[in-house]
């Protein structure tokens, strides 16, 4: 079943690749990782369950802008509630990290972010620049 996604920025808010340094979790999101080529996390652990389909395109590094409408392939995601597939929607924004200077991409963001629970998308010496 399909994931419906809803933009707590513009989706149309364009931002480099570059600064983007990977996914932070928000209030009660638990075991945020990158997983092949999805975002999962664990939400009210372990009542829900979330794997959101990163579209290869812009988890590669590279020098492209992006929206959050293009990111994610809300088709290929999954929400699973205590273990069996549900029809969902998962709010994302762009996050400007208050800890640190940087960009991430905050999942479940209506509610208060959780910075502690962050996921980085693959490193390249040198790549990311600061915001």
């Amino acid at each position: 079943m399909a994931v419906t996604l809803l933009y707590t920025t513009n989706p149309k808010f364009w931002l480099l690749r570059s600064y983007i340094k990977g996914f932070v979790g928000s209030a009660d999101v638990t075991n945020l990782a990158i997983v092949g080529n999805f975002v999962s996390f664990d939400y009210l652990a372990p009542l829900i369950h979330v794997d959101l389909k990163i579209k290869p395109e812009f988890q590669a590094p590279n020098s492209n802008s992006y929206t959050l409408d293009f990111i994610f392939d809300g088709a290929s995601s999954q929400v699973y509630l205590s273990g069996s597939p549900i029809v969902a929607s998962v709010n994302v924004g762009f996050y400007p990290m208050t800890t640190e200077p940087e960009w991430r991409i905050r999942v479940l963001s209506t509610f208060s972010p959780k910075e502690t629970e962050k996921a980085d998308l693959f490193p390249l010496s040198g790549y990311w620049f600061p915001s």
